[in-house]
């Protein structure tokens, strides 16, 4: 990795802040059509610049969709050679790169999440437990149970451990490969700097691995970003909660986190949705490539994935489709 980022040791101040702030935003976004205020009044706020913010033209265009056959489709990933996996209620579907149906399997329940290992092994997370299916999805696996207070909402995979990050319980599980239970990553531990996940949504908490093999967590409630070890130990951290189109702002952001081939980190934010690029070891914004104008409708998004390509791939749940948006005048294949 490049070299760490200081953060400060308490970063409350500004998250509160924006917390607070973004309940108001989001009520008001939410009565667009407000009655008129009283004479006198001095408590207006006007939120038109934090929402046309985004209004302005990117060097990216959404050039195509797969809608798959599938009821809730709730998941999305990539595999290793470039097949779109699209999971939802009791099946998954499988894509060819040109959005060419391929293949289904059958499973029982509804994803909340899926990731495809390098040997294409496929890690399904429903909400209480893993399943683990093989490159022809017969059922491999069936994980025990973390309990009935247990959310999962985002899995990643790599040659020895699988991470599953949990919403109920706010943490990240550590797994080996053949399901035995490791550890946790992001428990508060004020004498290690691990301040602990805050995770006020289930749809602001997931995991993603760069492309060093880094495990990135989202602490959404921080409205930022933390590395980590496998063993559980914090690598580095930052945090950007902000109205402005350069940080996350309302309860709990970002939504999803994916990496491209350079190593860019490419972020979904929920309410407002605006996809965005990262320089993910210094935080630092590099551009917007989707907003309002292509989102219009205040939402979160069920996943995102990026494929070989760097095409940036969004499941939009108001029409069940994913939707497929490139870097304008890049190669189309």
């Amino acid at each position: 990795m490049k070299e760490s980022v200081k953060t400060p040791k308490n970063p409350w101040p500004p998250a509160l802040c924006a917390v607070a702030i973004g309940g108001v935003f989001f009520y008001l976004l939410a009565h667009s059509a407000p009655d008129p205020p009283r004479k006198g009044s001095n408590t207006n706020l006007d939120v038109s610049d934090i929402i046309n913010a985004d209004r302005i033209e990117t060097n990216f265009e959404e050039t195509g969709s797969i809608v798959p056959g599938l009821e809730k489709p709730s998941a999305l990933a990539i595999a290793p050679n470039g097949n779109i996996y699209i999971a939802g209620k009791d099946a998954v579907e499988i894509f060819g790169s040109d959005g060419e149906a391929l293949s289904r399997f059958e499973m029982d329940g509804t994803a909340k999440c899926i990731n495809i290992a390098q040997d294409g092994t496929t890690f399904i997370g429903l909400r209480d437990h893993v399943e683990v299916f093989d490159v022809d999805g017969e059922l491999l696996a069936k994980w025990e149970s973390l309990g009935p207070d247990t959310y999962i909402t985002s899995i990643a995979a790599d040659a020895e451990n699988v991470f599953v990050a949990d919403m109920g319980h706010r943490i990240v599980h550590r797994y080996g490969r053949n399901g035995e239970l490791l550890g946790q990553i992001g428990k508060k531990d004020l004498n290690n700097d691990v301040l602990g996940l805050v995770v006020p949504s289930p749809h602001a908490f997931d995991v993603a691995f760069d492309d060093e093999g880094t495990l990135w967590v989202v602490n959404s409630g921080r409205m930022g970003l933390e590395a980590y070890r496998s063993d559980g130990v914090l690598i580095t951290s930052w945090y950007k909660p902000s109205f402005k189109l350069e940080g996350f702002s309302g309860c709990c952001n970002p939504s999803h986190i994916a990496f491209d081939s350079a190593g860019r980190l490419i972020t979904a934010d929920k309410g407002l949705v605006r996809l965005k690029i990262y320089d993910v070891t210094s935080g630092e914004f590099k551009e917007l490539i989707a907003g309002t104008k292509d989102f219009p409708t205040p939402q979160p998004l069920k996943d995102i994935a990026v494929d070989a390509r760097d095409r940036i791939l969004v499941l939009d749940p108001r029409e069940d489709t994913v939707r497929i948006f490139e870097q304008k005048g890049g190669d189309r294949v």
